[in-house]
């Protein structure tokens, strides 16, 4: 072979290994293009935007971002409570007044102590109130053993009036009753018409007697008798 043959040989020899070489696929410098040369024809994957390696853009992180601040909760404000309504009709003491001043009551009072309390003696002075309904008056003394006793009221304008007598003892609202009227109306009695009240200790002990309009306003006057 001459030497233009022998040029012309190494010229094609060249061109054909650089053709070859020109179909190899380009090194793969992404993974992205690993994938697709190791697996031609697969369907091209689409790498994640915008998310960290990991996170599904489907289900974005639920809540406050942290280091957002929440407002504390308060607490519901509540009504102050009401006081409950006063009970209806007066109550408590009645008004003392001077027996001489309550003569509409006083003169009666004399009347039915006649009646009520036949030869017993006056044990202290007559007491008298003015009374709006449900007050009441009391007057304290010394229930004696060997003695007999007789309280009597009368009232003015009191539709029922009514009265007590209690032992008075160091416990409150411990006072046991000794008697209660049993009348009806404006006037009231224990004790009356030969059957007064004895104390069964042998000891004297500390009474009292309460007058209570128990409905109806006026005045009324009470007096002990003992004998």
């Amino acid at each position: 072979m001459n030497r233009t043959g022998l040029l012309s040989l190494l010229a094609v020899s060249t061109a054909m290994t650089a053709f070859a070489c020109s179909k190899d696929p380009p090194p793969a410098t992404q993974p992205q293009q690993a994938y697709n040369a190791q697996y031609p024809g697969a369907p091209q994957q689409q790498p994640q935007q915008g998310y960290p390696a990991g996170a599904n853009p489907a289900y974005p992180q639920q809540g406050y971002p942290a280091g957002t601040p929440t407002a504390a909760p308060t607490a519901a404000p509540t009504a102050a409570p009401t006081a409950a309504p006063a009970a209806g009709g007066a109550s408590g003491t009645a008004q003392p007044i001077d027996p001489n001043l309550a003569a509409a009551a006083s003169g009666p009072l004399g009347i039915w102590g006649n009646s009520e309390a036949p030869g017993m003696t006056k044990e202290g002075a007559p007491i008298a109130g003015n009374f709006q309904a449900g007050q009441t008056l009391e007057q304290a003394f010394t229930f004696q053993p060997g003695k007999c006793y007789t309280v009597i009221a009368q009232g003015v304008g009191i539709t029922e009036l009514d009265i007590e007598m209690q032992y008075v003892t160091p416990l409150p609202g411990l006072n046991p009753s000794i008697g209660k009227d049993a009348q009806k109306g404006s006037q009231a009695s224990i004790g009356g018409k030969g059957n007064c009240l004895k104390p069964l200790s042998p000891f004297p002990a500390n009474a009292k007697f309460i007058v209570k309009a128990t409905t109806g306003a006026g005045v009324a006057a009470a007096q002990l008798y003992s004998k």
